[in-house]
C-alpha cells in the first residue's frame, strides 16, 4: 500500500532534493545575473568575470567527485549534506559583503569546496532509492527542473529586480534563509541508504564483483565524461556570458536580459523533466540525440536575431536541449555501472565536466571576448553543443526499458 500513496519516501525525497538542487544553481549562477551591476562597482573586465566563473568551478571539479566518495562511503549521509547546505548558503551571504574583486574571487572558491558534493550525495542516494520505472523523471525532476526553476528562472528575474530596486549586495544577503530550512527538513526527513538497498537495486552486475578500475574501463563512462564536458562548455559560455552579451552587445536592459534569461530557465523547468521522462519510455541514446540538437541553435538566436519576442520564444524552444544534461551527467552513468559506484562516478562525471566547462571555459571564453568581441563565448557554446551531439552517437543504451527487451530478444534468438 506504500508504494500507491502519493507522499511515500520515493515523493518525499525527490521533493526534498529538488529544492536542494534548486538552491545550489541559484546561488551558483546568481553572479551571473548580477555582473553587470558588480561590473560598475569593480570595473571588471570580461577576463575576470571568466575568473570569477572560474573560480567555484575549479573548487567544484575537486569537491565534487570527493563528494560523490562521501556518498558511497560515509553512514550518515543526510548529515553531511545537510552541513554542506548550510555551509555554502552562509558563504553566499558573505558575497555581498565582498569589498573587492580579490574578496569576492576567493569567496568563490570556497562557495565551490562547498557545493560541489551535493549534487553527487543527492543523485548518489536518488539512485539507490528511485524505482527503476523512474529513475529518469526523478533525475531530470530534481537536476533539471529544480535547476532550472530557481538557477535559470527565478535567478534572473529576483536577482535582477532585488539589484535594481535596492543593490545587488542584498541579493546575497537573503541566501542564509533557504540554507536554514533546507538542512532542517534534510535532518528532519531524510534516512541513509542501506547497503543492502544498494545490493539489491543494482541492475547492473549485481551479482558480480567490480572494481573500480574497470568501471573505468566502460565505454559509457568515458563517454558520459566527454560529453559532459562540453555540455557544460555550451551551458557556462551561454550563462556567462549571455547575460553580458546582452546588455553590452545587443544593448537590451537589464530587465529585458532578465526576461530572455528567464526563458532559457523556464523552457529549462518545462523540458528538463519532459526529456529525462521520455527517455524512460523511448531510452537514453535516442533522447540525447534528439534533444541535444536544439542545444547547437542556443546561442546562435541571441546573437544573430535581433527581435526581442523571437529570440525570448526561440531561447525557450532551444532550451530543451538542457534536458540532455541529467542524461549525461547522472542516468547513463549509474545505469553503467553496479549502484555501489553510483555516487563517485556521478562525481568523476561531474568534476572533470567542471574542469572543462567551469574552470578553463569561462576563462579562455573572457579572453576571447576581451580579443575578439562578446560574440567569440557564444560562437563557442554553440560549437560545444555540436561536439556534445557528435559523442553522443556513440552510447551504447542503458534505459532499463530498452536493456530488457534488448536481452528478451537475445534469449529468443
Amino acid at each position: 500500500m506504500e508504494k500507491r500513496r502519493f507522499w511515500n519516501y520515493e515523493n518525499k525525497l525527490v521533493t526534498i532534493f529538488f529544492f536542494s538542487i534548486g538552491f545550489v544553481f541559484f546561488d551558483r549562477l546568481a553572479l551571473n545575473y548580477l555582473v553587470p551591476f558588480i561590473q560598475k562597482d569593480f570595473a571588471l573586465t570580461n577576463t575576470q568575470i571568466g575568473l570569477l566563473g572560474s573560480a567555484l568551478a575549479i573548487t567544484w571539479a575537486i569537491s565534487g567527485p570527493l563528494g560523490g566518495y562521501l556518498s558511497d562511503r560515509v553512514k550518515n549521509q543526510k548529515l553531511v549534506l545537510a552541513f554542506f547546505i548550510f555551509a555554502f548558503s552562509l558563504v553566499s551571504l558573505l558575497q555581498g559583503l565582498a569589498g573587492s574583486f580579490a574578496m569576492l574571487f576567493i569567496l568563490r572558491l570556497i562557495m565551490g569546496v562547498l557545493e560541489g558534493p551535493v549534487t553527487p550525495i543527492t543523485q548518489g542516494m536518488l539512485a539507490v532509492e528511485s524505482s527503476e520505472k523512474r529513475r529518469g523523471f526523478n533525475v531530470g525532476f530534481t537536476m533539471n527542473t529544480g535547476n532550472a526553476i530557481f538557477g535559470s528562472f527565478l535567478a534572473p528575474l529576483i536577482l535582477v529586480g532585488l539589484a535594481n530596486a535596492f543593490d545587488w549586495r542584498t541579493s546575497f544577503y537573503l541566501t542564509i534563509i533557504p540554507g536554514l530550512i533546507l538542512s532542517f527538513f534534510i535532518m528532519k526527513t531524510l534516512r541513509n541508504p542501506q547497503k543492502e538497498a544498494i545490493s539489491a537495486k543494482s541492475s547492473t552486475a549485481s551479482s558480480e564483483k567490480v572494481s573500480f578500475r574497470e568501471v573505468m574501463k566502460h565505454r559509457n563512462i568515458w563517454l558520459s565524461i566527454v560529453t559532459f564536458s562540453f555540455f557544460m562548455i555550451y551551458v557556462m559560455a551561454f550563462q556567462i556570458f549571455g547575460p553580458v552579451y546582452l546588455v553590452n552587445a545587443k544593448q537590451f536592459s537589464t530587465g529585458t536580459m532578465s526576461i530572455v534569461m528567464a526563458a532559457f530557465g523556464a523552457g529549462f523547468a518545462i523540458f528538463g523533466v519532459l526529456v529525462p521522462a521520455i527517455s524512460d519510455r523511448i531510452g537514453r541514446k535516442p533522447t540525447s540525440l534528439i534533444f541535444g540538437v536544439l542545444s547547437i541553435f542556443t546561442p546562435l538566436a541571441v546573437v544573430y536575431l535581433d527581435s526581442v519576442g523571437l529570440i525570448v520564444a526561440l531561447v525557450f524552444l532551444f532550451s530543451s536541449g538542457m534536458g540532455v544534461g541529467a542524461l549525461l551527467m547522472s542516468v547513463i552513468p549509474t545505469e553503467s555501472v553496479p549502484l555501489k559506484y553510483a555516487g563517485v562516478t556521478v562525481g568523476l562525471t561531474i568534476g572533470i565536466g567542471e574542469l572543462f566547462g567551469g574552470v578553463l571555459n569561462p576563462i579562455l571564453s573572457g579572453i576571447a571576448a576581451d580579443a575578439f568581441g562578446l560574440t567569440a563565448p557564444l560562437l563557442i557554446s554553440s560549437a560545444a553543443a555540436l561536439f556534445c551531439f557528435i559523442f553522443s552517437l556513440f552510447f551504447q543504451e542503458t534505459a532499463p526499458v530498452k536493456v530488457r527487451v534488448n536481452k528478451e530478444i537475445d534469449i529468443v534468438v
